[in-house]
């Protein structure tokens, strides 16, 4: 019987949150429609497109702005992967996949390739 216990408890520890061995960052690639526009990602500047890596557990937000343009902006949200899911489900057999939820490695970002129509001011 010990050598049961002693086998499930090694077995949890050994897959216990797997989250905190997933990569902390995606790549986000962002395109403004109009190729000399400013991009800012979460406050650095490029020009036109950039592709980055940003945390997954992070917001990102992405700004396009030029003279004679109205600015346009999205915000990249985040939400918990099916590396966090599994983490949860381990969790009620285990509990030490739990400590993975706490890692960036248990959310994925909502999108990944953003492209940002530009309109023109007619002002």
């Amino acid at each position: 019987m010990k050598k049961v216990v002693a086998t499930i408890v090694a077995f949890s520890i050994a897959v216990s949150g797997c989250s905190a061995f997933a990569p902390k960052t995606q790549t986000v690639s962002a395109v403004c429609s109009e190729p000399d526009a400013n991009l800012q990602i979460n406050g650095q500047a490029y020009q036109g497109k950039a592709q980055i890596e940003a945390k997954r557990n992070k917001s990102v937000s992405i700004m396009c702005t030029k003279t004679g343009y109205f600015p346009a902006q999205k915000t990249i949200d985040h939400s918990l992967s099916g590396t966090g899911v599994a983490d949860i489900i381990g969790t009620f057999f285990f509990l030490f996949p739990g400590i993975g939820l706490f890692t960036a490695g248990a959310w994925d970002l909502d999108e990944t390739d953003v492209n940002l129509a530009m309109m023109k001011n007619e002002k």
